[in-house]
């Protein structure tokens, strides 16, 4: 029991449940746990496609490139990656 529920007369919330610690829910329902959202074949697929197209865009690059160093070619395709990466999570939010 902590000191605050002691000063106050409260007794300890239990140890098996977590959500009594913060006292009852007015009108006596619980909330529903959220919904984790499945992720679809459909973005499955994008993204293993993004990493598919930023790997054949190096092998490709650096075939018609070949004065570019490596590493240049590596952080452009990153930079590109994770750009469209952060735009598939903002549509598919």
């Amino acid at each position: 029991m902590s000191k605050k529920d002691k000063k106050q007369g409260q007794p300890a919330p239990e140890a098996g449940n977590p959500a009594a610690a913060f006292g009852p829910v007015p009108g006596g329902v619980q909330p529903a746990p959220a919904a984790v959202p499945d992720a679809s074949k459909t973005h499955f697929f994008i993204f293993w496609g993004l990493i598919a197209v930023a790997a054949a865009a190096a092998w490709i690059l650096a075939v018609v490139l070949p004065g570019v160093s490596e590493s240049i070619i590596e952080r452009w395709l990153m930079g590109a990656l994770a750009a469209s990466l952060a735009v598939l999570l903002l549509i598919y939010k």
